[in-house]
């Protein structure tokens, strides 16, 4: 299907609720603002906190307007963010974008000196003072900035560390970023030369011709070893970035700052990991199936997204939005009311553009604004699942919204919940209308794929991340070591069950999230177990159910990951609690897809 008969092309988000364009004169006004309330805000307040001298309703008064100047300073940085996505090439959307960068760094250095005075206030001063009823949209927020207090340094060096970001970790991650998103494949498909970026490479694994999948994704990391030089040291030097920080930090382990901010214990992390490295089984039991499904020997890691059916179904942009319509109805009309009006206020941009942002994503809703979806349509079956996936994130950011701004966005490790759960959905749908057994054979397959690179996947890339970070401390680490430490971890995925090429061992590199984020991957592994207990809860109780949800996705981070789970009767310490969603894929995808391929004629 050519790209112009998708309608994709016609997809284009409506950013004139945060600014008009990049020239928009209220950008400079707006930053002026938010510079000098920020400034008037710390002069009242700074020196108040540690000595105690401020009441509930004054600290209150103050939670109030840092929460305002902090969601204009997001409503600027993320217009940058959006404008720089569709075009990463675009001079004027990168320069906005450096000067964002360097706004969120004056505004945090202006106000850093609340959470390190709120650490130095006398204890039991700070116990009446957060209990009083004037904080009580605030109280799990300060006391989440209280147990921070033994990893903050002093204002001065916390000021310094900030202004250092922006010509050492920012702007090395803006190389990365600007480098691969310049990659350029020319690939022969059906006889004819295409100039094609990451994403639409990445689409051809989809190809039903394995020659060409092969090809492209040879080419594909080719591209990526070209330039291992510079890739091997921005990795290097993010990874000894991080090491320097959690040692001034005084935090003992390369995990131990994203475990802070996802307020989970690294004992839970762990037991997550573990469980998912010890079902891998189910990996390699699906992929030798897929073989003979595919009437080969033995898969390459080529192949593994490659389609069962010799035409697999494409979609428009339409066929697309009228599936995860029906899919959100069939759940609640609630949830498709919510859907809907991504669609019919051009909250999304589908287009897939030569210089845009890889991948999909959703941006969480700012006070007085709403979420933004960036998906690359290419009509694939994949695309349906990215596009209710996405969307299942615009849901979460809508209904969270009813808190604080301090507690709105999704805490990490729930923050893929309504997506999964959104995936879930369109399969059962999709499930429920099939009536052919091939069709269902593919979309099990499908499923189970989608399923491992959210779970088994992500593990891998936490496990080679972790396994990194520990070695930076001790030494530079070359291309040939990444390569060889990614490929272990490919087999302890796949086993004996895919041949894996070499050139796969740089597949780390295209891992924007190790660069980016460091250790955020595992909240995609976290999310998708949840969601399958979640899934099966649904199942069960039906309606009963559906409240018990909608509050998960209401709270934001107004509570613990546990406690947020706990609504559901879930125990995340609990190593038996990882091993049902492990059990489900078993009993709900693998076992129909092996009935119905011993069924085939």
């Amino acid at each position: 299907m050519k790209a112009a008969k998708l309608g994709s092309e016609n997809v284009i988000w409506d950013l004139s609720a945060l600014y008009a364009s990049l020239d928009d004169p209220r950008i400079a006004r707006d930053m002026k603002a938010v510079r000098r309330d920020a400034a008037a805000l710390a002069a009242e307040y700074r020196g108040r906190v540690a000595a105690g001298k401020i009441s509930p309703a004054e600290l209150r008064k103050f939670m109030v307007e840092e929460e305002r100047i902090s969601s204009a300073t997001g409503r600027l940085g993320e217009y940058a963010e959006l404008m720089l996505t569709t075009d990463n090439l675009d001079e004027g959307a990168k320069s906005l974008m450096m000067k964002m960068q360097e706004l969120g760094s004056d505004i945090s250095n202006t106000l850093v000196f609340f959470p390190i005075e709120l650490g130095q206030m006398d204890e039991a001063l700070f116990a009446r003072l957060v209990a009083d009823k004037a904080l009580d949209n605030y109280r799990h927020y300060l006391l989440f900035l209280r147990k921070q207090r033994q990893h903050l340094l002093s204002e001065k060096e916390e000021m310094l560390l900030s202004k250092r970001d922006l010509t050492g970790k920012l702007a090395i991650q803006r190389i990365y970023q600007e480098l691969t998103s310049s990659f350029k494949f020319t690939v022969t498909v059906k006889g004819e030369r295409k100039v094609m970026n990451g994403e639409q490479v990445r689409s051809l694994r989809e190809s039903t011709d394995s020659r060409l999948r092969a090809r492209a994704m040879k080419q594909y990391f080719g591209k990526y070893t070209e330039n291992s030089l510079v890739i091997t040291n921005v990795f290097d030097t993010l990874l000894k970035d991080h090491q320097i920080e959690c040692e001034l930090r005084h935090v003992d382990e390369p995990m131990g700052l994203r475990n802070l901010d996802n307020e989970l214990d690294a004992e839970i992390v762990n037991t997550l990991s573990d469980v998912t490295r010890d079902n891998t089984d189910i990996v390699e039991r699906y992929y030798t199936l897929k073989a003979r499904l595919l009437n080969s020997k033995k898969l390459t890691l080529a192949d593994i997204y490659a389609p069962i059916s010799a035409k697999p179904r494409r979609y428009t942009w339409n066929d697309a939005r009228t599936i995860v319509l029906d899919a959100y109805a069939k759940f609640d009309q609630r949830a498709h009311d919510i859907i809907q009006e991504f669609f019919d206020k051009n909250w999304i941009d589908g287009r897939t553009l030569p210089n845009k942002t890889g991948g999909a994503f959703c941006t969480f809703n700012l006070p007085g604004a709403h979420p933004w979806v960036m998906l690359n349509f290419t009509g694939a079956g994949r695309d349906v699942e990215t596009m209710a996936h996405e969307l299942g994130h615009g849901m979460h950011g809508i209904l969270s919204a009813k808190q604080t701004a301090v507690n709105r966005d999704a805490i990490l490790p729930l923050a893929e919940v309504a997506s999964v759960f959104g995936e879930m959905l369109v399969t059962d749908y999709l499930l429920g209308r099939m009536k052919d057994p091939e069709e269902k054979i593919a979309l099990y397959c499908s499923k189970l794929e989608s399923a491992f690179a959210t779970t088994f996947r992500q593990n891998m890339f936490h496990r080679f991340e972790t396994r990194t970070h520990g070695l930076i401390a001790d030494h530079q680490l070359s291309t040939d070591e990444l390569r060889s430490i990614y490929h272990e971890e490919l087999v302890n995925m796949f086993g004996d069950s895919v041949t894996i090429p070499a050139h796969y061992d740089m597949e780390w590199a295209i891992v924007q999230h190790m660069f980016l984020w460091p250790f955020y991957v595992y909240a995609y592994n976290f999310a998708q177990l949840v969601v399958l207990s979640l899934y099966q809860k649904y199942l069960e109780e039906g309606e009963k159910f559906k409240p018990v949800y909608y509050r998960i996705l209401e709270t934001g981070s107004a509570m613990t990951p546990a406690q947020i789970l706990g609504l559901a009767g879930i125990d995340p310490r609990d190593k038996t609690f990882w091993q049902k969603g492990f059990d489900f894929m078993r009993t709900h995808w693998v076992e129909p897809l092996e009935k119905l391929v011993s069924e085939r004629k």
